[in-house]
Formats: C-alpha cells, sequence, structure tokens
C-alpha cells in the first residue's frame, strides 16, 4: 500500500513537471574544415552515429576558414565566424550538442548523449514552413514558435539555409573529404536572430517568416531549414527543428526565369556599344517536359525582339538560353531590358507571373575620339602597368611598370562608334595608383583605383549617348525604394506625359490585393505608398498608363 502511494506521489510529481512540456529535438553544431587532417579522421565516426539517431536531432555544421583552403567557407565566411566567437571555438573539428562540448567531438556525440538530452522536456515547440517562391531562386520561411512551459532568461530564435548534402567530385581541400553535410548557407536575417522576449505566456505562439534569396548553392534541391532557441544568457538551446525543403510538381506548363542578364554575362551590368545579346536562365517547374520556349525583348522601349528555342528541358531542370543580339538606342547611364517568356510548348504558361524578367543595365561611358589617357602610380610603381585594346583586342597603348610615382598623361586618337578597354595589372595587394580619361573638352569621363592583386579592366567607347531623361513611359523600370519595406515604399518613375496611372499589388498567387489611381507628371516622379497593411512576403507591383505597364518584385518584412 505504501509502495502504491510512494508510486502515485512520484507519478504525480513528475506529472506536473512535464505539463505544458514539449519533446526536445537535440542541437548539433559542428565545426570543421575541408583541409583539417583530424577531421578526416573523426568525421566518419560522428557521421553514423548522427544519421541513426536523424529523427532527434537538427544539425548545423561550419565549415570555418582555417587551417586551409575550403571553399565552402568563402560563401559565407562572416556568420560563420560569428559562431566560431560564440563558442569560442579555437581548433576543428569541434562540437556541441545542445551548446555542450566535451571537447572531443566523439565523446560529445554518442548515441548516449543524443537520448539523454532527447529525452529532457522542452518549453518551446517549433514548426516550419518552406514554401519556394515562383522564381525559384528564393523561398519563404516561417517559423511558428510556442511556449509551452515557463522559461526565463534572453531567448533567441536563429533560422538558417542549409544544403542538407554538398558532394565533390574531388576533394575541395587538403583532407581528402569529398562530401559534407548540413552546410550552412545563411542565418535568417543574420546569427543575431530574432528576440522572443514577447512570447511569454504559457500557451501564447508567434509566427515569424524569412525570405531567403539563393546563394552560393551546390545544388538547390538540396536545400532544407533549421530553428533553433537558444538563451543568449547562457548559450543553452531550449529546442530546436529542421525541415527539408520540397519543390513540388505544378500540373501542366509551367516555367520560371531564374535569372536574367541584359549583357550576356552573368554578374556583368555594362554594355559598350549599342547592340547587347541578353541571357536567361529558364528553370521548369511543371510535370510536362518542355520543347519549346517563345520570348519577347526590348530595350529602353524599343521594338520587340522574338526567340524560338526548342530543346528538351525536364521537370527542375535548368537551362542558359543566349538570346540574339538586340538593337537599342543606348542611353547615358541606366538603361532597361524587359523580357517575357511568351509561350511554353506553343501554349499559355500556367502561372505567368513568374515569366516576366524587367532589370537595368550601364552603358559604358563615352568620349570623343581625341582623348586623353591619365595614370598616377603610388606606393610601388615597379609594380604597375596598364594596356588599352581596341574592340578587336588590338593594342593601342600600352606602359609600365614604372620606375617612379610621377603622373603620366597619353593622347588617344579613337575611332568614332569603337568599343575599348582598359586593364590595369597589379603587383601589390595595396592601393597602388588611379587612372583617368578626359574627353578632348578636358572633361573627366571616368576614373579608376588601382587596388588589389591581378587585372582589373574597365570599358569605355566613342558612342553617343542619349540623354535617359528623355526615354519614353515604357522603357522605365519601375523602381521601388527601399525594397525590403515593412511600412511604405517610394516609387520612383519617369513619365513622358502628364495624366492617371494604375497601380496595383499582386501576391505570388497572381491574385490582386491592391490597386490605386495616382497622378503622373511628365519627367520624374516619386510618391510614397503605405503598405504597413501588406503581409509579410514576396509581391509584384504594376503599373498602367495608356496601355503601357511595367512591374517589379518587392519585399515586405
Amino acid at each position: 500500500m505504501k509502495q502504491n502511494l510512494l508510486f502515485s506521489i512520484l507519478f504525480f510529481c513528475l506529472g506536473t513537471m512535464l505539463i505544458g512540456q514539449s519533446q526536445r529535438k537535440v542541437l548539433i553544431e559542428h565545426f570543421t574544415q575541408a583541409s583539417c587532417g583530424p577531421c578526416a579522421s573523426i568525421n566518419p565516426v560522428i557521421q553514423p552515429i548522427m544519421e541513426r539517431n536523424k529523427a532527434k536531432i537538427t544539425k548545423i555544421t561550419h565549415q570555418v576558414s582555417w587551417p586551409g583552403v575550403d571553399p565552402m567557407n568563402k560563401d559565407n565566411p562572416g556568420e560563420v565566424q560569428n559562431r566560431v566567437n560564440y563558442y569560442g571555438v579555437t581548433g576543428v573539428p569541434d562540437i556541441f550538442l545542445n551548446a555542450y562540448s566535451s571537447g572531443n567531438p566523439t565523446a560529445t556525440i554518442t548515441d548516449a548523449t543524443i537520448q539523454n538530452e532527447y529525452l529532457r522536456p522542452a518549453p518551446y515547440e517549433i514548426s516550419i514552413i518552406n514554401k519556394v517562391l515562383p522564381d525559384y531562386n528564393s523561398m519563404e520561411v516561417s517559423v511558428t514558435v510556442k511556449l509551452t512551459g515557463t522559461f526565463s532568461g534572453k531567448p533567441v530564435l536563429r533560422v538558417a539555409a542549409l544544403e542538407k548534402i554538398i558532394s565533390w567530385t574531388t576533394p575541395p581541400g587538403s583532407n581528402g573529404e569529398k562530401t559534407f553535410y548540413h552546410v550552412v548557407k545563411k542565418y535568417l536575417p543574420n546569427t543575431n536572430g530574432t528576440s522572443l522576449a514577447d512570447v511569454n505566456q504559457t500557451g501564447q505562439s508567434k509566427t515569424f517568416t524569412f525570405i531567403y534569396k539563393f546563394d552560393k548553392l551546390y545544388n538547390f534541391q538540396n536545400l532544407e531549414t533549421a530553428a533553433f532557441i537558444q538563451d543568449d544568457a547562457t548559450k543553452e538551446v531550449h529546442q530546436s527543428e529542421n525541415l527539408i525543403v520540397a519543390f513540388p510538381a505544378n500540373p501542366g506548363n509551367d516555367v520560371a526565369i531564374k535569372l536574367s542578364n541584359a549583357t550576356g554575362v552573368y554578374g556583368d551590368s555594362i554594355v559598350c556599344g549599342n547592340k547587347t545579346s541578353p541571357i536567361v536562365k529558364v528553370i521548369n517547374t511543371g510535370n510536362k517536359s518542355i520543347t519549346s520556349l517563345d520570348f519577347k525583348y526590348q530595350v529602353n522601349g524599343g521594338a520587340f525582339s522574338n526567340y524560338n528555342w526548342t530543346g528538351k528541358l525536364d521537370f527542375l531542370k535548368e537551362i542558359d538560353i543566349k538570346l540574339p543580339a538586340i538593337d537599342f538606342v543606348a542611353l547615358k547611364g541606366q538603361n532597361n531590358l524587359s523580357l517575357e517568356i511568351s509561350a511554353v510548348n506553343g501554349d499559355v504558361d500556367i502561372n505567368t507571373i513568374n515569366n516576366i524578367s524587367n532589370l537595368t543595365f550601364q552603358s559604358a561611358p563615352s568620349t570623343t575620339i581625341h582623348s586623353t589617357f591619365e595614370i598616377k602610380p603610388t606606393t610601388q610603381p615597379t609594380q604597375l602597368s596598364f594596356a588599352i585594346r581596341d574592340d578587336q583586342n588590338k593594342i593601342i597603348l600600352q606602359d609600365g611598370p614604372f620606375t617612379d610615382n610621377s603622373s603620366r598623361t597619353y593622347v588617344l586618337d579613337l575611332e568614332k562608334d569603337r568599343c575599348y578597354r582598359v586593364s590595369s595589372t597589379n603587383n601589390t595587394a595595396s592601393l597602388n595608383g588611379t587612372y583617368k580619361i578626359f574627353d578632348e573638352q578636358i572633361n573627366l569621363i571616368f576614373q579608376q583605383r588601382i587596388l588589389g592583386v591581378g587585372t582589373v579592366s574597365r570599358d569605355f567607347s566613342t558612342y553617343s549617348l542619349v540623354t535617359g531623361t528623355h526615354e519614353p513611359f515604357n522603357a522605365s523600370v519601375l523602381f521601388l525604394t527601399p525594397n525590403p519595406a515593412n511600412q511604405e515604399v517610394f516609387l520612383n518613375f519617369d513619365s513622358e506625359k502628364t495624366g492617371i496611372a494604375s497601380l496595383s499589388f499582386m501576391d505570388l498567387t497572381g491574385k490582386q490585393i491592391f490597386e490605386k489611381q495616382i497622378n503622373l507628371i511628365a519627367g520624374k516622379n516619386k510618391q510614397a505608398i503605405a503598405i504597413h497593411q501588406l503581409a509579410s512576403g514576396v509581391y509584384f507591383a504594376r503599373l498602367f498608363q495608356d496601355n503601357q505597364m511595367r512591374s517589379m518584385k518587392f519585399i515586405v518584412n
């Protein structure tokens, strides 16, 4: 009888302690490196342990910057270093289980240590929803936190985008490892995390939404997200969760423009002359194989060019398509490309919202046929040289290395409507000079500082450039600043004439959620639009006037 009473008391006490508590998922933060010799020995020992306990853990791997080469660290060195500093990591491999480390990874990570932490009740619940956005180049991560017990301290929610597995055909470092797991790509919004101070009542929950733009991914189909709650006062981790990102196929013909560039080279933003060949990266997001794509595109509101691509593109496969060159009236400074996929397999795309791309590029600065080139070396003139080539790669001027740091001036006799490139070569990491180009009226066309080891090039031309303020309405791209925003955005655009335009916002499903008539004046316009009523997420703004449209994607946070 006494034993039954004692059992009842113990059960009651234990039950009271567990009321409102949640099942804990254990966080493991792994610090390693592709050129770390001991890592290559220890990682294969602990990886199988974590794999057979994968339902009980959330794993995040940080590829650190030492002791040698690791390209994965270069993808996000700052945030990795922040976590190194947070724990005071001084050597790799090192590993933390709910912020605890024994110093020896094989002692920190065992079936028993994981099980012991897993059985400890947690005061929070975490759930994650990942939503790939229509451009298939970004995703929305929604994390809901619920307080199920009591907690005091400095709770912080940290969210990260990871690559579940990165496989190399040859080792990226010197230790022979070719496979890396759960590598952090980006913290959302950063490693500081989001305070949970206002989630302070048992049963209270709150959802946080983040946008992650895919960046420096080896295979976007290996994406996953991780979230954990950490007490910044003690570093103790109180809950974690992870979720693989799913990429469901849409029914029918569905493609998305993932990336585009007006210059024909991703990452470049300058076109020399009045002709360019755009490039576009397209992904098949539907369950039908794509064999035909119709493109229409224009620059600065000029005539449309059309192009039909044929081939084979299966689900989640990507292709870079180089579009035929298009002539355009080059504007001084900013130019605008409008590009659209108008048909897929000869039919309408089921989701056209991700088939439009509006982007800007710059014209190379233009000078006169009689110009002046000036260069001034600084600290180490013997380490500096330059060459100027025409658009046939013929050298028209070169000099250096120099014997002193005095300024040199050269006369350039150029040809009309030609492109030229200045290439400066510097063999020292310091600032080692400046060069300038002047036209025949001694107006400064552009200048360039020479900094860092290597060869750096800049283009210029003798083409005539049109002042951009005279461009027609449909040549302008709609600009919204700031982006992202949370209270209001400013619409910046040029209009050819005074009149009324219709502004609308649409969500990612294409549903219109906002419309407003606005008055335009001829010339530059800037208007504030309140957006505090919009939920966090990605939207498309469209401005219509006289059957002309311009659009832009923007983010509300």
